[in-house]
């Protein structure tokens, strides 16, 4: 018998393609409807989802996948843009310096001419490489401390590579990045995961224990010939009664939180504006989402769903979500007022046309890359590989990762426990 715990993203991807090679397995979800942080809430009229989830379908097996599942699902191409200096600028930054004020423009073409090029070890020394000082300083820097909330010397950079875009200074570059198009259902990303896991076998009640050949949850228990772990590293090691050589879980795995603030206005996104005459460089009013990187912005990114698909708002509403990082303690509800009050001003919508408000608290939200992070991760494997257990996905492997991506490692490791 094979055990998922967690039916997110790669829970549902690994049962999916477990069910296809008829397999024997059940999956274990603690909350009432599969998808994890893929989901989709119906509130007052409303669709939100926890925070921009986009499928980008750059396999072309997870393409066909998902018009299989979502036969109807949209291909979007990207309109995205960064806040800066109290303009609009396309993203991605490094491709469009020409919008900057003439000094900053300057600051970052010579600070990336003549960077110091060598081996980074750290985030700071991994920007400072591809970017220079200029773009570190101006956009690069102040983004990942507020995303990452975590010093970025203490970051291993490894991973970011294939998300980061390259440089142009020739001028604007619209179609770069792995995200320039997307794949997403009318009626937000759960319609996805609900078609993943229609028909699987899922046991809805929170694990509470696992030990060498059980798992115990809060409808009974079943033995496992192997167990895969998709829910948050952390929490598995809770339910594990470990021996002294495995780390703390507190002191080698670090991560964020975010509180998502669901917003449903009525009205057009900057449609008053728009009404008035107000004339800007660039028109934002069309954006999918947008980045704040400067530190008077309590969020680091703001995203609209009723501008990806009409069917997320009511007919004559439009909706956002903004997303607000944070470690340890949770923000209060003055931030949430501060977030309107900006955003207001900032033209988004006037103040008095807000109809909605959802705030969501997200515990985990993105695995912090530390220095301890590969080695710690190592043991933890070793030791539960004695017991047949695996991790899988962003939080049970503790790495970034994407939704294909998860779907493409559901995939793989289904193909491998049934070899």
């Amino acid at each position: 018998m094979i055990v998922i715990v967690g039916a997110g993203i790669t829970g549902l991807s690994i049962a999916y393609h477990l069910k296809k090679m008829d397999a024997d397995f059940i999956i274990i979800e603690k909350e009432k409807e599969p998808g994890g942080l893929c989901r989709s809430i119906q509130s007052n009229n409303y669709i939100f989802d926890y925070t921009g989830h986009f499928l980008h379908g750059d396999s072309p097996y997870v393409a066909r996948m998902a018009i299989e599942l979502v036969p109807d699902i949209m291909r979007i191409e990207r309109q995205s843009y960064i806040y800066l200096d109290k303009r609009f600028i396309p993203y991605p930054f490094q491709a469009h310096l020409h919008y900057l004020p003439i000094y900053n423009r300057i600051k970052s073409i010579i600070g990336y001419l003549y960077r110091k090029k060598r081996k980074p070890k750290n985030l700071e020394e991994w920007i400072l490489t591809n970017f220079g000082i200029g773009m570190a300083e101006k956009f690069f820097f102040p983004y990942n401390r507020k995303l990452w909330q975590y010093p970025l010397n203490a970051i291993v950079p490894d991973f970011l590579s294939p998300f980061v875009p390259t440089v142009n200074l020739a001028g604007s570059q619209k179609d770069l990045g792995y995200n320039v198009e997307f794949l997403y259902p009318a009626k937000g990303i759960g319609e996805f995961t609900a078609a993943l896991a229609l028909n699987l076998p899922i046991f809805h009640g929170e694990v509470k224990r696992v030990d060498e050949e059980e798992v115990h949850f809060e409808k009974g228990k079943v033995k496992f010939d192997y167990l895969i772990n998709t829910v948050p590293l952390p929490e598995l090691l809770k339910m594990l009664e470990l021996p002294e050589e495995i780390p703390s879980v507190f002191e080698s795995l670090k991560w964020n939180s975010v509180l998502a603030v669901n917003i449903g206005v009525k009205g057009e996104l900057f449609g008053f504006q728009n009404k008035r005459g107000y004339k800007r460089k660039v028109n934002p009013s069309g954006f999918h989402w947008i980045y704040f990187p400067e530190g008077n912005f309590p969020f680091y990114r703001v995203g609209s769903f009723s501008n990806v698909s009409s069917d997320m708002a009511p007919e004559g509403h439009s909706s956002l979500w903004v997303e607000i990082s944070y470690s340890g303690e949770k923000p209060d509800k003055k931030v949430i007022e501060r977030t309107i009050d900006q955003l207001s001003s900032l033209g988004f919508f006037e103040k008095g046309s807000v109809d909605h408000i959802l705030p969501v608290y997200i515990p985990y939200a993105y695995p912090v890359y530390t220095m301890r992070r590969e080695n710690d991760l190592k043991v933890i494997k070793d030791y539960l590989s004695h017991y047949n257990i695996r991790l899988a996905g962003r939080f049970g492997g503790w790495k970034y990762t994407y939704m294909e991506e998860s779907i493409l490692e559901g995939k793989r490791i289904a193909e491998e426990l049934c070899q």
